[in-house]
C-alpha cells in the first residue's frame, strides 16, 4: 500500500484538501486524485510498453521526451504551489469563520464551516483541479521506477493487468489515506476540545505544499 502513497508530493497534494474534512469528503478528494494518477500512468505504461524497443534516449525523440519531462516535473511543482496557496487562503478563512462562531458553537469541527455552503458548481471545478492535479503527478519522472514491471512482461495481457491493478490500487489507499487523514484531524479536534486544531494542520500542510513545490520546481531545472 505505501508504494502507492510514497512521496512528498503526493501527500502535500492532498493534505491541504483533506485535513479536517468528513471522512467521505476527504476520502472522495483522494479517490479522484487516484483517478487522475491512475489514467496517466496507464497512458505511460501503454506507451512505454509499446515503445520500449525504440527509443533511444541520445535520438532526438529521446531528447524531446528528456526535456518535456522536466516541463512535467516542474508543472507539479508549480501545482503544488497553487494548491498551497489556496490552501492558506481557504485557512484564513476558516479561522476568521471559526472565531466568528466561537461564542455561538464552541465545539463546531472546521470541516463542516464553509463546506456545507460550497455550491455544486464550485465543487465540480474542485473536483476536476484534483484529477487534473493527479494526472500531473502520474507522468512526473518520479514515478517512472514504479512503472518497471509494466514494462518487462512479454504480453500486452502482461501490461495491461499490472497497470489495472496499479491504477486501482493507487485509487484504493489514496481514498483511505485521505478519508483517515480528514477525519482523524476532525475528531483530534473535538476530542482535544480544539476546535481550531483541523484548521491548523491546515495552514501548515498548505505551507509545506509551497515549501515542497518550490524545492520540486527547482530540482525541475537543475
Amino acid at each position: 500500500m505505501f508504494g502507492y502513497i510514497e512521496g512528498p508530493d503526493h501527500l502535500a497534494a492532498l493534505l491541504p484538501r483533506t485535513v479536517g474534512q468528513k471522512w467521505y469528503r476527504a476520502g472522495r478528494t483522494g479517490a479522484l486524485w487516484g483517478i487522475g494518477h491512475g489514467i496517466s500512468v496507464t497512458i505511460l505504461g501503454t506507451l512505454g510498453f509499446a515503445l520500449k524497443s525504440r527509443i533511444n534516449l541520445g535520438s532526438r525523440f529521446g531528447k524531446v521526451l528528456h526535456g518535456a519531462s522536466h516541463c512535467l516535473e516542474a508543472a507539479v511543482g508549480l501545482s503544488l504551489v497553487v494548491i498551497g496557496l489556496m490552501g492558506l487562503k481557504e485557512a484564513r478563512e476558516w479561522g476568521e469563520e471559526i472565531e466568528g462562531m466561537a461564542d455561538i458553537v464552541p465545539t463546531k469541527s472546521l470541516s463542516a464551516a464553509g463546506v456545507d455552503a460550497v455550491g455544486d458548481h464550485v465543487t465540480e471545478v474542485k473536483n476536476r483541479s484534483v484529477i487534473f492535479n493527479g494526472l500531473l503527478h502520474g507522468f512526473s519522472w518520479d514515478g517512472a521506477p514504479s512503472l518497471a514491471p509494466a514494462l518487462a512482461v512479454a504480453t500486452w495481457r502482461g501490461n495491461m493487468a499490472f497497470l489495472i491493478a496499479y491504477a486501482a490500487g493507487t485509487m484504493a489507499a489514496m481514498a483511505l489515506t485521505t478519508t483517515l487523514i480528514g477525519e482523524g484531524t476532525r475528531r483530534a479536534g473535538a476530542i482535544f476540545h480544539r476546535p481550531d486544531l483541523p484548521q491548523k494542520l491546515s495552514l501548515f500542510s498548505s505551507m509545506l505544499a509551497i515549501l515542497i513545490g518550490v524545492v520540486w520546481t527547482g530540482f525541475a531545472f537543475f
